[in-house]
């Protein structure tokens, strides 16, 4: 009997241990690290963006090239909108502007927190740019947009070698006899295509698949020999991208590159091309007013989480006086850093989404 006081009391006792632990209160302080004396070991780190504007020239490059029996359209063939003279021609298709963040050096922060909290819950891009807290959105790193590799085609000579010619052609000994029998080519091919369609043969094809291929080979066939005639144009497409760090101490309207007609884009220092500009027109922005905070004997101060609130800009596409692209944009470094309340990341079930690009805040959520 003795033994079972016994044990009974050390439970007792052992209940009232634990139930007597203290609970650790969440604190979170944010630190501008610049302005940190000491490194915190404990601490996780993050950066807020400089916005990088990224401009995408999409250009077209135009090959025509005369057909050998061009002389020769109008009178066997009834054409007259032939191509008369080899030519190769860039022009600009299309400009697109788009933003994207990289760390700035000078704004990086070091998040301590101690008890439970959502604090030590940060997402961070690849490059180490804030992108919220606890947030189940699936993060895009736009900072390795910067390796991007401008696409650059394959650009093939354009000529008449791939055209199918019978012995009929080949066998004449002028250029004027090739081109009569080739009109004659492409009359009997346009009479065989109107025969199929009308079912005018005994035996047609088995079913409409082989039916179709018969009308597209037909059509192939007639093109490529129209085209010894009234020549052959192709295009081909490239995009060349440009990245821009805006500084508010620069005139942000400079020359983003040089365009020719017949070199394409060429670098801003080569003066056979046009020159094409790039303008950027800020807003000014109302800064926040700072908070006094009335710090009494013994009260520690503490920072929530730094973000920015990004300042607004237009961007214009010049080309002489053509204007090609003209864009609003959010610029992080054209903005404010303000810092929320300590108790937004002290509570534990808090999300956070934070635009990886500018540095927005984009929502406070309760999961």
């Amino acid at each position: 009997m003795k033994k079972f006081f016994l044990s009974i009391s050390a439970v007792a006792i052992i209940s009232s241990c634990a139930v007597q632990q203290p609970i650790v209160p969440s604190k979170v302080n944010v630190q501008d690290v610049a302005q940190m004396s000491n490194a915190t070991s404990n601490a996780l780190l993050y950066h807020l963006p400089t916005t990088v504007i990224r401009v995408n020239v999409e250009v077209e490059k135009t090959i025509s090239r005369v057909g050998p029996f061009y002389r020769y359209s109008q009178k066997m063939l009834n054409v007259s909108d032939v191509i008369t003279k080899d030519n190769e021609e860039w022009r600009i298709k299309s400009v697109t502007v788009e933003t994207f963040g990289k760390p700035d050096a000078n704004k990086q922060y070091a998040i301590s927190y101690s008890g439970a909290s959502s604090a030590p819950f940060v997402n961070l891009t690849a490059s180490g740019v804030l992108a919220g807290v606890n947030s189940e959105n699936v993060i895009v790193d736009d900072h390795l947009k910067e390796f991007a590799a401008d696409e650059v085609p394959t650009i093939q000579d354009v000529n008449f070698n791939n055209v199918a010619m019978i012995e009929k052609q080949l066998a004449k000994t002028s250029t004027a006899a090739m081109a009569e029998e080739t009109a004659n080519y492409i009359y009997k091919i346009r009479k065989r295509r109107f025969k199929i369609l009308a079912s005018d043969y005994e035996q047609l094809p088995p079913d409409g698949e082989s039916y179709e291929v018969m009308v597209r080979e037909l059509n192939k066939l007639e093109q490529d020999h129209m085209e010894l005639f009234i020549g052959k144009k192709t295009t081909y497409t490239t995009v060349k991208t440009f990245d821009i760090i805006p500084d508010k101490m620069s005139t942000n309207n400079d020359v983003l590159f040089r365009f020719s007609t017949v070199s394409g884009i060429v670098d801003k220092m080569d003066v056979s091309g046009a020159p094409v500009y790039f303008e950027l027109e800020a807003e000014e922005m109302n800064q926040l007013p700072d908070e006094a905070i009335i710090v009494e004997k013994d009260q520690e101060v503490r920072n929530g989480l730094y973000y920015c609130k990004p300042g607004k800009a237009t961007v214009k596409i010049i080309d002489k006086n053509k204007l090609l692209k003209e864009q609003e944009v959010y610029l992080g470094q054209y903005g404010q850093v303000v810092s929320m309340p300590s108790n937004v990341l002290e509570e534990e079930n808090i999300s956070i989404r934070i635009n990886p690009a500018t540095g927005a805040l984009q929502s406070i959520n309760r999961k």
